[in-house]
């Protein structure tokens, strides 16, 4: 830390419980009362140093009072700056540094302690003190910032505070060595004592430093470095790192009272992110979304962190997805429509790019081509995250069915290459909410595409008591249709034999495929006979389509391993029996 001595007499003053006095044969015949304290001290000595102090002291005195008394209510750095003061002007020596120069120099100003007094008087000597020594240095910089805390109206008339807040933010830009020569030490190894590694210093070296300032002053030192064109992901890691110093210490078992300043704190904070997608962690921004729900932040706070994380979802994990509600005993776990509105933002902001590529790149092709397909990856990918979210809140009891159905509709069926994750949701969904009726049932079921599911899917649906009878039949319908379109591709290939001579199909695996399929179509008319009777005529007569469908290209000939051919008889429909 950087100081100067200015004075060179020793032992003038003394403190004898609150009163400071002077060593000398005079009596004192002026009295200083600040706070606490009393200064016994000499009027020429203050007068001929500072102008306030000689009008005070003249209008006080009185011809028939042999002392003097001054009281002094609002001087910067209180009875500590002018004990230092009173030094200074019996040419005691005192020290400056970086933690009381700030406060003096205040005082040195409310004293009007100018060079039309004496040479060399207070306000020029912490003027160029604080100047030349204390704001070339990072760490007095930050030291005499702080201490603007404390006589922040003076400070801020004289300057001080911008000039300390841009001196750290030049420093900060401009960043510091490579290595600290300061954290490097030696080392002893098996008795041979050698010089440790140097230990690197990255972009970071100054959030734990600036950490220590006040919300204010941080803010005003943040807005600086980012009209300096500072890195906003440097700028958005320090502001995290800030936050994480502040943490307010949630309390899981609070009944939701939170102070106000906290809430305060937290709302500067989420205005202090820079505004670029992205330079924020969205796992951050998720936590702070979290808190700022528990601490019932301002809906335009809770607002701004939803549109930032919305900006950025396809970052996100299932995990941070996971906002708990505070609601009451009747809500659900997760509270499910602050994710809906970030889906929804995230989809508003995808589409508006989208809009602006395509009109940036009119006329390029490869261009509007490669736009469209990373857009769509991204969509992709936040159609998987939402769908692994349904499944997760699926079991909640007090998920209404329009909440899953608005949520999973947000995700265009385009985004989806396949429909089993969805279908699990409601698989989940449909066991923990058994009391739905059959048109609500079927309702849900309107979000599957039964042509997406794999092939496991569709015979675990199809064998699903908890779906209702007509998807159930779709499915099958389905299955049926695959079946045909199997068959077809036998057909084409006995209508090629030239195949099997060239060696690229083999006749005993197609003859080995044809019976798996036949026994794949028995399967399916047990299921469906189990789900319905031929009482009913809409599945009968489905049923009788579905043989139709088969019996169609099921009695299309074979090859066999003679050269003659076989076929694959259709099955009765199922009697119920």
């Amino acid at each position: 830390m950087a100081s100067m001595v200015v004075g060179s007499k020793v032992g003038v003053f003394h403190l004898h419980g609150n009163t400071w006095k002077c060593r000398t044969e005079l009596e004192s015949d002026v009295v200083i009362e600040i706070q606490d304290f009393s200064f016994f001290l000499h009027k020429f000595p203050l007068i001929n140093t500072s102008c306030l102090l000689e009008k005070l002291i003249t209008k006080s005195h009185s011809d028939d009072e042999t002392i003097c008394t001054v009281t002094l209510t609002d001087i910067p750095g209180g009875s500590k700056s002018f004990e230092l003061i009173a030094k200074f002007c019996y040419g005691e020596k005192i020290e400056l540094n970086a933690s009381n120069v700030v406060p003096l120099r205040c005082a040195a100003e409310y004293f009007r302690m100018t060079e039309d007094y004496i040479k060399g008087n207070l306000i020029s000597q912490t003027e160029n003190f604080l100047t030349t020594k204390i704001l070339t240095n990072w760490d007095d910089s930050v030291k005499a910032l702080t201490t603007c805390e404390s006589v922040l109206n003076y400070a801020e008339e004289l300057d001080i505070v911008s000039r300390c807040i841009k001196s750290l933010a030049t420093k900060a830009i401009s960043g510091k060595p490579t290595y600290d020569p300061s954290l490097v030490g030696e080392v002893s190894w098996n008795g041979i004592t050698c010089t440790d590694t140097p230990k690197l210093i990255g972009s970071d070296w100054w959030y734990e430093d600036v950490s220590a300032l006040s919300l204010s002053l941080f803010k005003r030192l943040i807005r600086v470095l980012d009209s300096k064109g500072m890195n906003p992901e440097n700028l958005a890691n320090a502001v995290i790192y800030y936050a994480s110093t502040y943490n307010p210490g949630l309390n899981p078992d609070s009944t939701g009272i939170w102070s106000v300043d906290q809430r305060v704190l937290l709302e500067e904070i989420v205005g202090l992110f820079p505004i670029q997608k992205g330079v924020t962690s969205t796992k951050f921004l998720f936590s702070m979304l979290s808190t700022s729900i528990m601490l019932n932040a301002t809906p335009a706070c809770i607002e701004s962190l939803e549109k930032r994380i919305g900006a950025q979802l396809d970052e996100s994990t299932l995990e941070d997805l996971l906002v708990p509600n505070l609601g009451g005993a009747n809500e659900t776990v997760y509270d499910i429509d602050c994710i809906q509105r970030i889906i929804e933002q995230f989809m508003l902001e995808n589409q508006h790019e989208s809009e602006i590529s395509q009109d940036s790149n009119s006329g390029e092709e490869g261009s509007s081509v490669e736009t469209s397909s990373a857009l769509s990856s991204k969509i992709a990918t936040i159609a998987k995250l939402v769908d692994g979210y349904l499944v997760e809140i699926a079991a909640d009891a007090n998920l209404k069915l329009h909440k899953f159905q608005l949520l999973a509709s947000v995700i265009p069926s385009y985004a989806r290459p396949f429909d089993d994750v969805i279908y699990h949701a409601i698989d989940v969904y449909l066991e923990f909410h058994s009391w739905l009726t059959e048109a609500e049932k079927e309702q849900l079921c309107h979000l599957i595409n039964i042509q997406k599911l794999s092939v496991d899917a569709r015979k675990h649906a199809a064998q699903n008591k908890k779906l209702p009878l007509r998807v159930v039949v779709n499915v099958l319908f389905v299955e049926q249709l695959h079946l045909k379109a199997s068959f077809s591709e036998c057909a084409i290939v006995n209508g090629h034999g030239d195949l099997f001579e060239n060696g690229t199909a083999n006749e005993n695996d197609l003859r080995k495929r044809c019976l798996e399929l036949q026994k794949e179509y028995l399967t399916m008319k047990k299921q469906i006979s189990t789900l319905a009777k031929p009482k009913n005529k809409d599945v009968a007569k489905k049923w009788g389509f579905f043989n139709k469908l088969f019996e169609t290209t099921a009695m299309k000939t074979l090859p066999t391993q003679n050269g003659k051919t076989s076929a694959v008889k259709a099955l009765p429909a199922p009697n119920g029996n």
